[in-house]
C-alpha cells in the first residue's frame, strides 16, 4: 500500500517536473527575491549635493524606522528559510497538497516587503502593526500546516523519525503564530507593546527547546 501511495505522488507530480529538491530550489530563489525587495524600500531623500554633510545624519534618521522594518522582516524571513529547510530536512517525499500549502507559503513571503514598507512609514499606528502581525501569523500558520500534513501518521517522513520530535517541530512551528496573533489583540491598545511582544517568540522558541532537549537528542 505505501509503495502504491509513492507511485501515485511521483505518476502525478512527475509531468511536472517536480520533486523534492526542485521545489526547494524553486522556493530558495523566492526568498532571495523578498529579501532583495526589502532593500528596495530604502532611500535617501533628495538632498542638493551642497547640503550632504550637513543633513545627512538628520535623512537617516527620518528614514529609521524604515530601517528597522528592514533589520525585523530580514531576520524574520530568514528564520523562515531555516525553519523551512529544517522541515523539508525530514520530509523524504512530496504530494501535490503539500505543493499547494508550499506555494501559499511562499506568496506570503513574496508579499511580506509590502507590510513591511508600511510598518516603517506608519508603525504608529495600530491597524498597520495588526495587518503586519497578521502576515506573519498566517505566514507561520501555513509553514506549520505543512509539517502537520507531511509528518501525520509519517506520511512524507522518514517512518524511523521520533515521535517525540515530531511533536516538538510541531509545537515549535506553531509558536509564531501564538506570538503574533497575541500580538494583534495588543496593537488595539499600543501599537508599540504589540511589536515588543513579538521579541516573545525567541524567548518560547529556548523554553520549547529546553523542554523537549532531553527527548530530542
Amino acid at each position: 500500500m505505501g509503495a502504491d501511495l509513492k507511485n501515485a505522488r511521483r505518476s502525478f507530480l512527475e509531468p511536472l517536473g517536480l520533486d523534492k529538491e526542485r521545489l526547494m530550489s524553486f522556493s530558495d530563489g523566492i526568498f532571495t527575491i523578498a529579501i532583495t525587495l526589502l532593500i528596495l524600500e530604502i532611500r535617501l531623500p533628495e538632498i542638493p549635493s551642497a547640503e550632504i554633510d550637513a543633513r545627512f545624519l538628520e535623512s537617516m534618521v527620518a528614514i529609521s524606522p524604515k530601517i528597522l522594518g528592514l533589520i525585523l522582516s530580514f531576520f524574520i524571513i530568514a528564520m523562515y528559510w531555516l525553519s523551512y529547510h529544517r522541515i523539508f530536512h525530514f520530509i523524504r517525499e512530496i504530494d501535490r497538497i503539500l505543493v499547494q500549502w508550499n506555494t501559499l507559503f511562499l506568496f506570503c513571503i513574496v508579499f511580506m516587503p509590502f507590510p513591511t514598507y508600511l510598518l516603517g512609514l506608519y508603525g504608529d499606528h495600530y491597524t498597520i502593526v495588526i495587518f503586519y502581525a497578521a502576515n506573519i501569523a498566517v505566514s507561520s500558520a501555513i509553514l506549520s500546516r505543512m509539517w502537520i500534513h507531511a509528518s501525520k501518521g509519517h506520511h512524507l517522513i522518514d517512518p524511523d523519525l521520533d515521535d517525540d520530535f515530531i511533536r516538538y517541530l510541531s509545537i515549535r512551528s506553531l509558536i509564531p503564530v501564538a506570538v503574533f496573533a497575541l500580538s494583534i489583540f495588543i496593537a488595539i491598545f499600543s501599537p508599540l507593546l504589540a511589536m515588543l511582544a513579538w521579541v516573545l517568540n525567541f524567548f518560547v522558541v529556548y523554553v520549547i527547546y529546553s523542554r523537549f532537549n532531553p527527548l530530542i537528542l
